[in-house]
């Protein structure tokens, strides 16, 4: 998957109906820390770390740059996967905050929210269409089974400093998010 992968998704403001999934969707503090309190033991897969790419033309805006550093992982909770995560990044923001560069099964948001600063932009909204979830599903080894709904993302770009980190959340179909829904 390409940093410009999602940028065939359809982002805009307007929310699901699930009050309980929109909850979720606009959650402002770590989503780590909220992932945290709903399983016993949650983990960060790494599927794709520092690779560097070139960023769509609204991506280079958000990050200020031409090229960027795609980090995708898997957000496990109880080992099955509840979201797929991916960050952007400029080389610019990956010398300001080296510490991205070794960040492992480490969660981004266990070391962005560590900073008293940081600022986050207001969330964009996209439902997946079919396709697009079974690229991913395809892209990232999940369940290729189609679910009855299709899942939601939300992203944003967390700043602190000089440092601007474009963040992509997918809750996957079998997350905590539309369990709470039924």
């Amino acid at each position: 998957m390409t940093p410009s992968s999602d940028s065939h998704w359809h982002w805009g403001q307007e929310p699901p109906a699930s009050p309980a999934l929109q909850s979720w969707l606009h959650e402002p503090g770590s989503l780590t820390r909220l992932l945290r309190r709903h399983c016993r033991q949650f983990r960060v897969q790494v599927l794709a770390d520092k690779v560097l790419r070139p960023l769509t033309p609204e991506q280079a805006v958000l990050l200020e740059a031409r090229q960027g550093y795609c980090r995708e992982v898997l957000l496990r909770c109880d080992d099955t996967p509840w979201v797929y995560a991916t960050s952007l990044y400029s080389p610019a923001t990956q010398q300001a905050l080296p510490a991205l560069t070794g960040l492992g099964a480490r969660a981004l948001g266990e070391l962005m929210f560590e900073s008293p600063d940081l600022v986050r932009t207001p969330f964009e909204l996209a439902q997946l269409a079919p396709e697009e979830y079974q690229r991913l599903t395809n892209h990232a080894g999940l369940a290729a089974e189609m679910p009855a709904a299709m899942p939601w993302a939300r992203r944003s770009a967390l700043s602190t400093g000089c440092a601007r980190v474009l963040v992509t959340e997918l809750f996957l179909p079998d997350s905590a998010p539309y369990q709470d829904t039924v």
